[in-house]
């Protein structure tokens, strides 16, 4: 008896040790690297953003195929011109699709873009936008394709 206790406090032991040593190794850390810096960032061009009164519309739902993208920016309540704006879409589940896309001005502030959407499933549409005065943002929006 006193030996089977032995060996299963053994083995409690033993197991315990090896599920700290596999976290340990596998960790892939809580804390962000650079963190302050990247907040700084973050908040500087949220600033700049809300200095200017920038303003992006929703792109339409994708569907299922090609798809063209538009968007609509604003500053100020007028079109936003010159702006260097970036499309990645991808998929949740698998990063096999993902694509990134210059848009192209087709009129003042209103920016266009051709993608494709080969199968249903939850797609991420982000917007990076590049513009006058440091200002770098993003935008998301997830669309479900059904």
């Amino acid at each position: 008896m006193k030996l089977s206790l032995t060996l299963l406090y053994l083995l409690f032991l033993f197991a315990m040790g090896s599920g700290i040593y596999a976290a340990f190794r596998n960790s892939e850390g809580l804390v962000e690297n650079n963190y302050y810096e990247k907040g700084e960032r973050f908040f500087q061009s949220r600033a700049t953003e809300e200095q200017l009164g920038i303003a992006i519309s929703r792109p339409d739902p994708l569907r299922q195929g090609n798809n063209q993208v538009e968007l609509k920016v604003t500053s100020h309540g007028k079109p936003l011109e010159g702006a260097l704006l970036q499309l990645f879409v991808g998929n949740l589940s698998s990063t096999a699709y993902d694509a990134t896309r210059k848009m192209q001005e087709i009129s003042p502030g209103l920016y266009r873009a051709t993608t494709t959407i080969p199968f249903k499933g939850v797609w991420l549409v982000r917007l990076e936008l590049k513009g006058e005065q440091q200002l770098n943002t993003s935008r998301k929006w997830f669309f479900t394709i059904n």
